[in-house]
């Protein structure tokens, strides 16, 4: 009897090869430590930020706070130069004029004389161009100095003769206006001419 010759076993297949891993290789430096992982840095403070933010305003608020009070400072200097400047050109422009126009006002004065003399006689004509000429004398600046009664002032009136006094109270007072006095602005063109009371 014959043994059946041997079925062939399929093949296994091939199982590959797992590699070993590498050794690292020896430390050249065995006694070191290992350096340690670098730490991370800590983020800014806010609170620090913050501060440091209105450090930086109320620096920049000072600063314009000062530039304000120098320009305000600057504006009043200049403004108060501006005033006395045109106060100044004022007052020189009144003078200009009344040296120009006082010649003229003077004249009219002496005019106004004559006329209100013809109007003393009865002349209504006369009294109302006496007046048109007061007011045109005013316009220009040209005002009489009131007639007042009481004692003799020189810085205003100009004394042309003397009359009896009838009570010693009356010494020294004004007892009548001569010729009326003018005056342009606060100085005095033509002083009041009046008669004075003397007990004399």
């Amino acid at each position: 009897m014959t043994t059946p010759p041997p079925v062939p076993q399929p093949e296994e297949p091939a199982v590959p090869q797992r590699a070993e891993p590498a050794e690292p290789p020896p430390d050249p430096h065995p006694s070191a430590p290992a350096p340690a992982p670098p730490a991370t840095a800590p983020g800014p403070d806010p609170f620090a930020v913050v501060a440091d933010a209105v450090d930086g305003m109320r620096d920049e608020l000072a600063a314009l706070g000062d530039q304000f009070r120098r320009r305000l400072l600057n504006d009043r200097e200049a403004r108060r130069s501006l005033d006395g400047l045109l106060a100044e050109l004022d007052h020189t422009r009144k003078a200009a004029e009344g040296r120009i126009m006082q010649p003229l006002l003077y004249d009219l004065v002496l005019l106004v004389d004559r006329i209100e003399r013809q109007a003393a006689q009865g002349d209504a004509f006369a009294g109302s161009v006496a007046a048109e000429l007061l007011a045109l004398l005013e316009k220009y600046g040209m005002t009489r100095i009131p007639v007042t009664r009481g004692p003799f002032s020189p810085d205003i009136q100009e004394a042309v003769g003397v009359v009896a006094a009838l009570s010693p109270e009356q010494n020294g007072e004004v007892a009548e206006v001569v010729r009326h006095g003018y005056r342009m602005d606060e100085r005095i063109v033509r002083p009041q001419q009046v008669r004075v009371h003397t007990d004399r």
